[in-house]
C-alpha cells in the first residue's frame, strides 16, 4: 500500500484531486481527536492531510509530465523504424571476397545530419496554484480581532460576524478555524454570562450537538459545553408552564435591581430552583445585569424567608388535609358564637333592653293599681330563676321590712321590683291590696311607655307609709 493510499484511507475518503473534499474529510476527522491527550493521533492525521494535498496538487503536474513522456517515446519509435545506411537490405547477399580478418574495415563517413529544424521541447504547464501560507502574526491578529468582536457583539449581529470571521482570508486554513472554535469555546466557558446566542450559534456552526461530537477545546471548556448542551436538554423537557415562569423569572431579575416582597416571593424560588438544577445553563443564560441584581434578590428571600416558612407551617397544620380544614371552620364558628354571645350579655347589662311597642302599649293602658293586661309580659327587666312560694314570701318580706328603694344600685331595684311584680302576678303575694307594688307596677308601665329609665324611688313615699 503506498502512502498516498493510507494517507486516504486515515482520512476516511477514496483517493482524489479535490481539495476541498480532502478538507472536509479532515475536519470530520479533527472532530473526533482530543488534541490535548491525543497528540499523537493528531499529528498521524495531520501527516496524512497534507501528504493527501500534496498528491492532489502535484497531479495536474504529473499526468501532464507522463503524456509528455508518451509523446517522446511514440517519436522514439517513429524513427527507428526505417532503415540504416550501413545495414544491407533484406535478401541482398554483401560479394564474397577474401576473408582477411585483419584488414581494416573501409572507411564509412558519418552519418549525415537531420536537416529537420530543431524544436524545443514542449512548454510545461503550470501547476494549480496553492495559496501562500499565512504568516503567524497574521493569522494571531485575525483570531484576537474576531475573538473581541464576538465578545462584545449584541445578539442580533453574532450569527453574522462568526461567517464573517470564517470567511476571513486569513483564517482560511482550517487549523485557524480550529484555533477559532478553541477560542470561542474559552471565552464562553471563562464568562458565560449573557452569551446564550453566541453559545448557540457556535454549536451549530462547529456541530456541538452532534452525536458524539467534541468540540475543539480545552478539557475544561469541552466539558462545560457538554454540561450546558445536557442541562438544555433537560430544561426543555419540563412542562411549558414552568418554561414560561422560568424565563418570566429570568427577565425580571435582569431588569428589576431590587425586588418587592411579591416579586421575590414569586421569583425567588423559580431562579433557586435553576441555579441548583441547571447551574451552568442558567449562569449562560443569564445576562450579566441579572447577575448583578442577583445578590440583592437572594438577601430580600434571605430576609423574608422565615415569615413565609412560618406561614406556610400554620397553613399546613390548619389546612393541609380536608379533616383539618374542617375542623378549623367548625372551630372558627364556634369561637365567633361564643363572642357574639358574650358581647351580647356585655350590651344588655350596660346598656338595657327596651320592651317592644306592643308590651310598652299594653302597660300604658294599664292604670296604677290595675293588674297587666297580659300575665306573663315581657318586661324590661328578666329576672333569672324558679319563682316559687318560699323565694316569693322572701322577696314580699324584703320589699316591706327593708330600704332597698333607697340604695343607688339601680340595676339591683330593678331586679327585686320586677321578682316581686312577678309573684303577685303568680298569686303568691301575700297582700292583695298592696299600694306599693301598684306604684311599682305604674312606674314601670310610665317608663317603658315613655323610653325613659325607670324610677322606682318616686315610690318611696308609698313605702314609707307602709313601714
Amino acid at each position: 500500500m503506498s502512502a498516498v493510499t493510507a494517507a486516504f484511507e486515515h482520512l476516511g475518503i477514496a483517493p482524489t484531486r479535490d481539495a476541498r473534499t480532502i478538507k472536509r474529510a479532515y475536519a470530520v476527522a479533527l472532530k473526533a481527536i482530543d488534541q490535548t491527550h491525543e497528540r499523537e493521533a493528531f499529528e498521524r492525521l495531520r501527516q496524512a492531510y497534507e501528504q493527501a494535498l500534496a498528491w492532489a496538487a502535484r497531479g495536474e503536474e504529473e499526468e501532464e509530465e507522463e503524456e509528455q513522456e508518451d509523446d517522446e517515446e511514440d517519436s522514439d519509435e517513429e524513427e527507428d523504424g526505417g532503415h540504416r545506411d550501413d545495414e544491407a537490405p533484406a535478401g541482398t547477399h554483401a560479394p564474397a571476397g577474401p576473408e582477411t580478418p585483419d584488414a581494416p574495415a573501409p572507411f564509412a563517413p558519418p552519418p549525415a545530419q537531420s536537416t529537420a529544424p530543431f524544436a524545443p521541447p514542449p512548454a510545461q504547464s503550470p501547476a494549480a496554484p496553492v495559496p501562500p501560507p499565512q504568516r503567524p502574526d497574521e493569522t494571531r491578529q485575525a483570531l484576537q480581532h474576531w475573538s473581541t468582536q464576538l465578545r462584545d457583539a449584541a445578539p442580533g449581529a453574532v450569527a453574522a460576524l462568526l461567517e464573517e470571521a470564517l470567511t476571513d482570508p486569513r483564517l482560511l486554513h482550517l487549523d485557524s478555524h480550529a484555533q477559532l472554535e478553541a477560542r470561542i469555546a474559552g471565552l464562553l466557558h471563562e464568562n458565560p454570562a449573557g452569551r446564550a446566542v453566541l453559545f448557540d450559534t457556535s454549536a451549530r456552526r462547529f456541530h456541538w450537538t452532534d452525536r458524539n461530537a467534541r468540540p475543539i477545546a480545552s478539557t475544561q471548556a469541552a466539558q462545560w459545553i457538554s454540561r450546558v448542551i445536557n442541562q438544555g436538554l433537560q430544561w426543555q423537557a419540563q412542562t411549558p408552564a414552568a418554561i414560561a415562569l422560568q424565563q418570566q423569572a429570568l427577565a425580571t431579575v435582569a431588569r428589576v435591581p431590587s425586588p418587592q416582597a411579591e416579586q421575590t416571593r414569586r421569583f425567588a424560588e423559580v431562579l433557586e430552583h435553576l441555579a441548583s438544577d441547571f447551574p451552568d445553563w442558567f449562569a449562560l443564560h443569564l445576562d450579566a445585569q441579572g447577575h448583578a441584581h442577583l445578590p440583592a434578590w437572594q438577601a430580600v428571600h434571605a430576609k423574608l424567608a422565615p415569615r413565609w416558612a412560618r406561614q406556610a407551617a400554620r397553613r399546613e397544620r390548619h389546612f393541609g388535609t380536608p379533616r383539618k380544614t374542617l375542623n378549623t371552620v367548625v372551630g372558627g364558628l364556634f369561637v365567633l358564637v361564643l363572642v357574639t354571645a358574650v358581647l351580647s350579655g356585655l350590651m344588655t347589662r350596660f346598656l338595657g333592653s327596651p320592651a317592644s311597642p306592643t308590651v310598652a302599649a299594653a302597660q300604658g293602658k294599664t292604670g296604677i293599681g290595675a293588674p297587666p293586661a297580659t300575665p306573663e309580659a315581657v318586661l324590661a327587666y328578666e329576672f333569672t330563676g324558679a319563682v316559687t312560694r318560699d323565694s316569693c314570701e322572701s322577696a314580699e318580706e324584703f320589699v316591706h321590712e327593708s330600704n332597698w328603694l333607697q340604695v343607688g344600685d339601680n340595676d339591683a331595684v330593678a331586679l327585686l321590683a320586677t321578682r316581686a311584680i312577678r309573684c303577685q302576678d303568680k298569686g303568691l303575694w301575700s297582700r292583695k291590696d298592696d299600694t306599693l307594688m301598684a306604684c311599682l307596677r305604674a312606674e314601670r308601665a310610665a317608663a317603658l311607655a315613655a323610653g325613659r329609665p325607670e324610677e322606682a324611688q318616686r315610690c318611696l313615699k308609698l313605702d314609707a307609709a307602709g313601714k
